[in-house]
């Protein structure tokens, strides 16, 4: 690397740079990574979390929150991560040179993507084995009288006069039988008393029969439920009952992980071209099971049901926060993928525009989804005669109980079911093959003989990738895939994005980030951005911190409740992505020159030289990094109310 030092009294604090940067395979083509980005953006959660907490919250008036923060801080926040990537030109592993103090945020989210990668691809895991019940017929979800069916199974689909008949033939053959043995035993030889005892025994043991009768009719669990606890997921007692590996789960799991692996082997080149199929098939077929459902009666109650607003949910705090966290966990920000996705760009791309393109369309995803599950929930409650806050679920519950049941009550249920299933899948697909190739590239740019035996070295990880999935394919790995699910995600997230605020905003400088980006897309960063940075963002996120951990409950799974050494081990899993931020840091600061602790902390935060354009023609004027000023003219700044000088 070569550093010009300018001479002249206006420029003696800056140095020209000229770098080297290692070159880096780019996107093919824009609508690669627009595609790409947006299959990863639109997952599960937008279709099975997202309308239920929509509705849950005030149906309509939950998106005037939900936009707001949107605007407030998951755009400007989004827009900071892949300004850092295609600028640097470098994925989460490298990219914190502009401040090493938190260069240990790169090794905290490959802890926290490792895990992700293996429990998440079970979403994908079930989805596929639902997919090879769809060419049952009747589909098997749908009816009772199955082997891992209980006697308190019922099923919307089915007879339910022959169900009611057969719970009143058996009554009536066990009242049958009580009396006849009553008269048998009143014709034998004995006293009275004997002969009343015979009858109370008998009586005693009719009345039981009746209420176990009655439980079926009243108590009782859909076909549908039996079918995902029982069947599918094999479930044990509990998660210290780990029970045996479910073999038709572990098949679907490695026909997973192939598929994975098949749209992973050639890095972006592969990935870039599988998006045109897996990013652009669900709205098609999510458009056609739209279609459909708005022709069946109660669809339409579905929909209004779900976008009924109720502005008087605007007044609960928990509406806001609830909105804040599902934007922010939607978009996924705070978790580097974005950062390295966007390595891949031209130096040039307008990554302004792209932002809002992106955000915007994943969240209307969202609210389109809402209307292909509540159209279909509508029509479930109508058939039922129930309300249709009796078949509304969320998460799985949703995605593997309740439409299911709604598609089996709907005309030619097979094929509404392959077409939600084939959807589900490739929603699913998107989303893990880009945690994939994240998290394959970091190990590749932490050991580059990988990268030149790439299709071998993929092959290994997915086959480990596997094994580390297997302990999720038991009978207690619903309950260990809930425990991941509740904790990984619920703290570390947003510790990350807070710090990437704080240290571009207060530590490189918003105002000097923003010249950064001018070299690229040719504008400033807009004011209001700058503002959210420094600001904003960071008071959201703290709050959103302080609120998990004050209001933070223990994971649940139906009725289940977790031990309490669970719940410990779910705070380690938790805080361990933050630790290597922690002693890295101290790492950082103790070798840094300098005698005092003051001088080493001061030399931690300066951008090292590593800090550059990714596009070598770029001359980049290196600005010498001084924190002058007192905290008013720095706030100023950041604001863009004054102007720095060292900033051309």
């Amino acid at each position: 690397m070569e550093y010009n030092f300018t001479n002249g009294e206006e420029s003696s604090d800056m140095c020209t740079v000229k770098g080297e940067n290692t070159k880096r395979e780019k996107w093919g083509r824009k609508l690669d990574y627009r595609l790409t980005i947006l299959g990863y953006l639109v997952g599960f959660g937008n279709i099975w979390r997202f309308p239920y907490i929509c509705m849950k919250n005030g149906g309509g008036a939950f998106l005037i929150p939900y936009v707001l923060t949107l605007f407030l801080m998951v755009i400007p926040v989004y827009f900071l991560e892949v300004s850092l990537g295609q600028f640097s030109g470098k994925s989460f592993k490298d990219v914190w040179s502009y401040c090493p103090l938190v260069k240990g945020m790169g090794v905290g989210l490959q802890v926290m993507l490792v895990p992700c990668l293996c429990y998440y691809i079970m979403l994908m895991t079930w989805v596929m084995n639902y997919m090879y019940h769809t060419f049952y017929n009747p589909l098997t979800w749908s009816t009772c009288g199955n082997e891992w069916n209980t006697p308190y199974c019922f099923s919307f689909t089915g007879n339910t006069g022959q169900q009611l008949m057969a719970n009143t033939s058996t009554l009536y053959s066990l009242n049958k039988t009580g009396h006849d043995l009553y008269n048998f035993a009143s014709n034998q030889e004995g006293n009275t008393s004997d002969r009343n005892l015979v009858h109370d025994q008998f009586m005693s043991r009719i009345n039981s029969s009746l209420t176990n009768v009655t439980l079926r009719a009243t108590k009782g669990h859909s076909a549908e439920e039996e079918f995902w606890q029982y069947k599918v997921l094999d479930i044990s007692s509990g998660l210290d009952v780990i029970g045996s590996l479910n073999g038709h789960l572990v098949l679907c799991l490695v026909l997973a992980w192939i598929v994975v692996y098949v749209c992973v082997i050639k890095g972006i080149k592969s990935t870039g071209k599988v998006v045109y199929v897996t990013a652009t098939l669900p709205y098609l077929l999510l458009t056609i099971l739209l279609v459909h459902n708005l022709t069946l009666p109660g669809s339409l109650d579905g929909i209004v049901f779900f976008i009924k607003p109720d502005f008087r949910s605007l007044m609960n705090i928990q509406v806001w926060l609830e909105a804040a966290i599902q934007v922010f966990y939607s978009v996924s920000i705070g978790w580097g993928l974005h950062i390295t996705l966007a390595s891949y760009s031209k130096f040039d791309n307008n990554c302004l525009r792209d932002t809002f393109i992106m955000t915007l369309a994943g969240e209307g995803t969202s609210v389109f989804g809402g209307f292909v599950i509540f159209s279909a929930l509508g029509f479930m409650a109508h058939e039922a005669n129930v309300p249709l806050t009796e078949v509304v679920k969320s998460g799985p519950g949703l995605g593997f109980v309740a439409y299911p049941m709604a598609l089996a009550q709907m005309p030619l249920p097979n094929l509404w079911a392959a077409l939600f299933f084939i959807a589900m899948i490739t929603l699913g697909l998107d989303s893990q093959f880009t945690i994939t190739e994240i998290t394959y590239v970091y190990f590749e740019d932490c050991f580059p003989f990988m990268k030149k035996k790439q299709m071998i070295s993929r092959a290994c990880l997915s086959m480990i990738g596997i094994v580390l999935s297997l302990p999720f394919c038991t009978q207690a790995g619903v309950y260990l895939f809930q425990l991941f699910d509740w904790y990984l995600a619920a703290f570390s997230p947003l510790f990350f994005t807070l710090i990437e605020c704080t240290s571009v905003a207060w530590l490189f400088g918003a105002e000097r980030f923003s010249r950064d980006v001018e070299i690229m897309i040719g504008r400033r960063v807009p004011g209001y951005f700058k503002f959210c940075w420094s600001f904003l963002s960071p008071l959201i996120l703290f709050v959103l911190m302080v609120t998990s951990l004050v209001s933070y409950d223990l994971p649940t799974y139906g009725d289940y409740v977790y031990p309490s050494w669970a719940a410990d081990a779910g705070l380690v899993l938790s805080v361990v992505p933050i630790v290597p931020c922690l002693v890295i840091a101290f790492w950082v600061v103790y070798y840094s020159p300098g005698r005092t602790f003051y001088q080493k902390l001061r030399d931690s935060v300066r951008p090292t030289e590593d800090w550059q354009p990714a596009d070598d023609d770029v001359e980049y004027l290196a600005l010498s990094w001084e924190n002058t000023g007192t905290c008013t003219q720095r706030i100023l700044v950041n604001l863009g109310l004054m102007k720095q000088p060292d900033v051309l």
